[in-house]
């Protein structure tokens, strides 16, 4: 399929056809029609595919998606997996999905003029990589690791403190275990990023999420990006790791492929639940 630009009566027509009302990521509201006329936006739609050679066949014997695109829509609305990347830009919220259903890795964004581009991703590390770049981690490689345990309340004092009391929130990391220069630089990206965003990694079935791992990403303006996320479980401790594009592609490839081969492994043991 390649990249495509997609306008949202498009989509909206396609996901009728499909007899789904939203998609993960997105809900329904970006793909409808802002005057409510869903019977004109379905037209719209109709005419817009097969002028786009998108829709093919006949009104009196069917109209039928071409393989790419019903490939496309199948893994929008039934994905196994989501890789939701969202980002701030000024009072609006830029975000980037791709929704993976076999070999099919699609992602979906949506341009400031209304119109969706969709795209075609070879594999789960190239989906992973584009969604670490779209939320700002620096492309700087690491040169060291860093990394450091702790429990969400403390966590969530740091985070909170970094604008207003910076040198507490350095010391309070220099005694989890980061040096002086780390705990410095995550206390920037913490109180003032110069880009900032969430990276969610979502397990889905029958078009609803059943678990999810979010990674928050915050890059200063020295180009150096800090992650948080939950090692195992909301429930659990919380890890600060310095981070890049290619650690964070990794972190998220290996992590989602470990996931899915537990899963498969559990299927195939008749012993479990």
């Amino acid at each position: 399929m390649g990249s495509i630009e997609i306008h949202p009566s498009e989509l909206a027509y396609a996901f009728a056809h499909a007899k789904v009302d939203s998609i993960i990521g997105w809900g329904d509201t970006p793909f409808l029609p802002q005057d409510g006329n869903v019977d004109e936006w379905g037209a719209e739609g109709e005419e817009r595919l097969r002028a786009a050679g998108r829709l093919v066949g006949e009104l009196e014997t069917g109209l039928n998606f071409t393989r790419p695109i019903m490939a496309a829509i199948l893994a929008l609305v039934n994905p196994t997996l989501v890789l939701l990347s969202e980002r701030r830009t000024g009072n609006r919220v830029q975000r980037l999905s791709v929704h993976a259903s076999g070999v099919h890795f699609v992602g979906l964004i949506q341009r400031a003029d209304g119109m969706f581009e969709m795209n075609s991703y070879s594999d789960l590390m190239a989906a992973a990589g584009a969604c670490a770049g779209f939320v700002g981690a620096t492309l700087e490689p690491l040169r060291s690791e860093a990394r450091v345990e702790t429990t969400q309340k403390v966590m969530s004092t740091l985070h909170g403190s970094a604008g207003k009391r910076p040198d507490d929130v350095v010391g309070g990391m220099v005694r989890l275990g980061l040096s002086k220069t780390e705990a410095e630089s995550a206390a920037r990206a913490f109180s003032d990023p110069a880009s900032a965003g969430m990276l969610s990694v979502l397990y889905c079935a029958d078009n609803t999420v059943q678990d999810a791992d979010p990674i928050s990403v915050m890059t200063n303006a020295d180009k150096q990006t800090w992650t948080i996320f939950p090692p195992a479980s909301l429930d659990g401790p919380m890890v600060l790791e310095r981070s890049s594009v290619a650690a964070l592609t990794a972190r998220v490839t290996v992590s989602t492929a470990a996931r899915f081969s537990a899963r498969a492994a559990s299927d195939l043991d008749p012993c479990s639940d």
